[in-house]
């Protein structure tokens, strides 16, 4: 009878061992096991972990803070040739003492006389007066004192965008339809490939300040829904603008070298909106109805009203702060 014990004590024992090495070998391999976390002991108290901060409106980015960069000088823009579209028209900006001028101005247009065939028209009275002009969009703006075709543009980082109201020239004793509009900056040849890899990068950090500046002109005005709505509008508006201006610039596709430029502006822009402030746009009165004249007559068609305004950035001259959609320049 105790040899019986002996042996069942024994059969346990071994069953108790290879248990434990079954176990030992389950940990160790949980533990190799990659990602795998130690278990917490026995007392400890944990954290949650913090969520991911996410700017709101469906930006699905995290709030950034606001950027408000200093105007492009025009120091850089000195004895440099600035080509419209990268191509054909040619401007350059010279010094006189502490003054500023038009060193040289060429366009390139199309001729009156037979449309489709190019025309180049030297202004001449070179250089040209520079006076300068207030800009809501907080960068530093020239008028070209040019009598033929008078145009007034905004001194970017190593460009300039040109404005004439959406007006086109012409000088018919030179038999030539000039265009001015647009930006004037890199001309085709001086691209190299080897940045445009970094000129697409860039553009992106511009993209998300843009976004952040925005974000923060917007919550600014959290009880105003009216202006709220402008600031959309306007937000909206640039993004099309953009793309009416650059789709002509050469390389555009390849470099985005013109819509760099203009979201560098837009940054600026809003920078200003957001340090001096932006106002309600003043409705205009609507025109009078058919109802109102003194004689009855037969309604012609709906007029609108003009579209709204504001003090600091009026749509008719800010081509960087568009409120709806902005005046079609036409190919140049």
């Amino acid at each position: 009878m105790a040899r019986q014990y002996s042996k069942n004590s024994g059969v346990a024992v071994i069953a108790c061992l290879a248990f434990l090495v079954i176990q030992t070998r389950d940990v160790d391999a949980q533990i190799s096991l990659p990602g795998a976390v130690a278990p917490t002991p026995v007392g400890t108290v944990t954290k949650a972990a913090k969520p991911k901060s996410r700017s709101g409106g469906g930006m699905g980015e995290a709030r950034l803070k606001a950027v408000m960069p200093k105007a492009p000088a025009e120091d850089a823009l000195i004895d440099k040739t600035l080509k419209l579209d990268g191509v054909g028209s040619e401007l350059q900006i010279t010094r006189a003492g502490t003054d500023f001028q038009v060193g040289k101005l060429v366009f390139v247009g199309d001729r009156l006389s037979r449309s489709g065939e190019k025309c180049r028209y030297e202004a001449p009275g070179a250089p040209l007066k520079l006076s300068a002009r207030e800009s809501g969009a907080g960068l530093r703006r020239y008028q070209v004192e040019f009598s033929d075709c008078a145009f007034s543009f905004d001194i970017l980082d190593g460009a300039i965008l040109a404005t004439n109201d959406g007006k086109i020239c012409e000088i018919k004793s030179a038999d030539c339809r000039i265009d001015p509009e647009g930006l004037w900056g890199m001309g085709e040849n001086e691209f190299d490939p080897k940045t445009a890899v970094d000129m697409l990068g860039a553009r992106a950090k511009v993209e998300r300040t843009v976004r952040s500046n925005f974000r923060t002109l917007y919550d600014r005005y959290k009880g105003d829904k009216a202006l709220r709505a402008f600031i959309v509008s306007e937000q909206a508006g640039f993004s099309s603008w953009r793309e009416e201006i650059c789709r002509s610039y050469v390389r555009e596709s390849d470099f985005g070298y013109c819509a760099l430029r203009l979201t560098e502006a837009r940054v600026i822009s809003l920078g200003a909106q957001l340090a001096s402030g932006i106002k309600q746009p003043e409705e205009k009165p609507s025109p009078p109805t058919a109802a109102a004249q003194p004689s009855p007559a037969a309604p012609g068609p709906a007029l609108s009203a003009p579209p709204p305004t504001t003090a600091a950035a009026p749509p008719s001259t800010e081509k960087f702060t568009p409120v709806a959609s902005p005046t079609a320049t036409g190919e140049k």
